[in-house]
């Protein structure tokens, strides 16, 4: 017997909505549809402390269609959760109680433990764990996870407030471009030091596993811009070749030279440097990239 659902995870960047039929016997999951708003919750918060009524606006907009949409496909449960913008927005309570009115959707604000715990969830199902010792790395627009995990059993969870839009905020009001990024990385670097030091010192890590929408288009820039497959690992040496190309070509470029969206052409050469960062300082060599992430763990959640 299968069941209907959908899952919404309304991030910094963006607001993601995944619609999948789940089997509670084997368990399988098929997905029927995957719809995404750019809704940049965290350009509001991250430079004001709070989510606009203008955006609000938008956010309810697409928080309606989702529900209409979970209405015509006959969804049975719906699960939405917010993460870093929602976290840290002063009006989060205003905000979950006007989609609640107009839309029907009960919104669950997270912490970035139970983040990376819903990630690893969606990774565990998709990629082999048993016997391995991984570093899980999930590139937000709030905030990065970086979780550990052993023989498939997740070991530590460490969320840092070092996203993609809360990077480009930061850089915009110090009047930086993206050659500065070490330097607004600096605290970051001796907090996350601290956290890959105590989880892979004596026990490093066979590989990481990078989970996000940015992490996806990297794969496809590799296959793009190197020319080289598949797209699902890159390694530190394709990803320093990547983001040189990039860094060379202008924002405007990247949209109508390369394809890439408005809201991933300004935010993807630092969460590339992020993920060069982190693999740097774990020293591993690859980065698996499973396509699966936050929403694919609310899935499985509901089984």
């Amino acid at each position: 017997m299968s069941r209907r659902v959908s899952a919404i995870d309304i991030g910094s960047n963006a607001i993601r909505m995944m619609v999948a039929d789940i089997s509670d016997a084997a368990p399988l999951l098929r997905i029927d549809k995957k719809f995404r708003a750019p809704v940049r919750l965290g350009h509001d918060v991250f430079t004001t402390g709070i989510i606009s009524p203008e955006t609000m606006e938008i956010a309810i907009a697409t928080f309606r269609k989702f529900a209409e949409t979970n209405e015509k496909m006959k969804v049975e449960k719906c699960r939405a959760v917010a993460t870093s913008a929602c976290r840290e927005a002063k009006n989060r309570k205003e905000f979950v109680d006007a989609v609640r009115k107009h839309s029907g959707i009960d919104i669950e604000i997270i912490d970035g433990t139970e983040e990376g715990r819903l990630i690893h969830l969606a990774v565990r199902k998709e990629v082999e764990l048993d016997n391995k010792k991984t570093m899980l790395i999930d590139i937000g627009g709030g905030s990065v996870e970086v979780t550990f995990s052993k023989g498939g059993k997740m070991q530590a969870t460490k969320s840092f407030p070092m996203g993609t839009v809360r990077v480009l905020e930061n850089l915009t009001k110090r009047k930086m471009n993206e050659s500065h990024l070490n330097i607004i990385m600096g605290e970051f670097l001796a907090d996350l030091g601290e956290h890959i030091y105590g989880n892979c010192d004596h026990d490093p890590v066979d590989f990481a596993i990078g989970t996000g929408g940015n992490l996806e288009c990297l794969g496809q820039l590799k296959v793009q811009l190197l020319k080289r497959t598949p797209n699902t690992f890159l390694t530190l040496t394709e990803l320093d070749e990547i983001i040189e190309k990039l860094r060379a070509i202008s924002i405007r470029d990247r949209i109508e030279k390369i394809g890439l969206r408005p809201d991933r052409a300004d935010v993807i050469v630092p969460a590339a440097v992020l993920v060069q960062t982190i693999m740097r300082q774990a020293e591993t060599q690859k980065i698996v990239i499973p396509a699966v992430g936050l929403r694919d763990g609310l899935i499985w959640s509901m089984v």
